[in-house]
């Protein structure tokens, strides 16, 4: 009788200790229970937006008060989207691949005069290795009329990693993939111009995978028209006296990564501002960690707040003197991928290793203190966060399957 009774203890012992230890394991790290809510982007088999085309690449509130966002293509997936999300419910909009055959990603979201919407597309990573690729597009979505128009190809061959707008002039700025040639387009006349490679990139392979580093992810453009980057100079590094061989080399050649440039309106070519990012000493030229910037936004005091890939680090960047203040490494992790500003004013950061768990990190700008406030979940790979007017930040997760999660800030 009594090892029947332990016999039926036991099962329920270990059933309630390996719920209490997944529930445990979940929330360790996690935002605060109850502020956090999902919606889920992909539809299923039936689409419109099906298994493998929600990852979420970009995210931006407009004035009618909807976040419009992005996919690309993952796990073999063809097909690209935008959509838009009110914080209960996500609504398709376009599929753009169906628009533009063979586009499988859409890179990056703007917006210009009239609220209009612009975006650039790429492809994967194979499919440009392979040479077998017309190239990315920018294209235009006017949310009021609901029509979409193709501005057609930048660069063939080649996708686009990121974009700017300079909404004054009306021209568009844009960064190509792998080739890493800085472009513009103006909006008006229609007409391209190549500004020249930026860098020559690395291709590597890591683990079968083919990416190539140094192409800027982000470009920023101030009031003066004027475009800055941050890439990669080669450097020649001398020899040591004590390495140095009859005939052999007295230097070497190495990248170095980290350099902020700048096109000045009506420049042909960027030019070296001379300020560097903030990084751990020794990274700045390793070819495997990508020293460069993440993320930038805007300041108040005409500056621009910046993440910078490799190390994690929050700087701010002064456009007008070349300024760059260090504000520290902001948590263990690598890579600060976005920004946006809370309804109390303070610095909302993502950061977090591609391929693995996101956190959101927090600076108080009066304090000048850095806070990690936790995961939204223990498997949440997420490339974007974006904060509506009435203090919720949405996340864009990058899955097969992709939710927004949203999180409702404590008042």
């Amino acid at each position: 009788m009594k090892n029947s009774i332990q016999h039926k203890l036991v099962l329920p012992i270990i059933i309630l200790l390996f719920h209490a230890t997944n529930v445990f394991s979940q929330r360790m790290g996690g935002l605060d229970a109850g502020s956090i809510s999902k919606v889920l982007i992909s539809n299923g088999p039936q689409g419109p937006i099906k298994g493998g085309e929600s990852a979420v690449t970009d995210l931006i509130l407009m004035p009618d008060g909807w976040m419009y966002g992005s996919t690309k293509a993952t796990w073999g997936a063809q097909n690209c989207h935008l959509f838009r999300i009110d914080g209960e419910k996500s609504e398709h909009i376009i599929n753009m691949t169906g628009q533009m055959p063979g586009q499988t990603t859409i890179s990056n979201l703007v917006v210009g005069k009239g609220s209009v919407l612009y975006g650039c597309t790429s492809t994967y990573n194979e499919i440009l290795d392979k040479k077998d690729y017309e190239g990315g597009h920018l294209f235009a979505y006017n949310p009021g009329k609901k029509t979409m128009d193709d501005l057609g190809i930048i660069q063939q061959g080649q996708g686009i990693n990121c974009m700017a707008m300079d909404s004054i002039r009306g021209i568009i700025y844009c960064i190509t993939y792998p080739a890493g040639h800085l472009f513009s387009y103006h909006l008006e006349t229609k007409i391209k111009k190549d500004f020249g490679q930026v860098m020559q990139p690395w291709r590597v392979e890591d683990l079968g995978r083919v990416s190539w580093r140094g192409v800027p992810k982000v470009l920023i453009v101030d009031d003066a028209g004027t475009v800055y980057f941050s890439t990669y100079v080669h450097e020649k590094v001398p020899v040591w006296k004590q390495e140095l061989m009859d005939g052999g080399p007295s230097y070497y050649s190495v990248y170095a990564g980290g350099r902020i440039f700048r096109l000045a309106f009506g420049d042909e070519k960027p030019v070296f501002t001379g300020a560097t990012i903030p990084s751990q000493k020794g990274m700045d030229s390793d070819q495997l960690y990508e020293n460069g910037i993440a993320s930038a936004i805007r300041a108040s005091d005409g500056g621009f707040w910046c993440g910078t890939i490799n190390d994690g680090f929050l700087f701010k960047f002064y456009p007008s003197t070349s300024t760059v203040i260090n504000k520290g490494k902001a948590f263990q992790y690598w890579n600060l991928k976005s920004l946006c500003y809370g309804t109390d004013e303070k610095l909302y950061m993502l950061g977090g290793r591609d391929e693995d768990n996101s956190w959101l990190l927090c600076y108080n700008q009066v304090t000048g203190s850095i806070d990690c406030l936790g995961w939204p979940d223990n498997t949440s790979q997420c490339n974007v966060i974006v904060a509506d007017k009435n203090g919720k930040i949405f996340f864009g997760e990058n899955l097969r399957h992709s939710f927004i999660w949203i999180y409702t800030l404590n008042k």
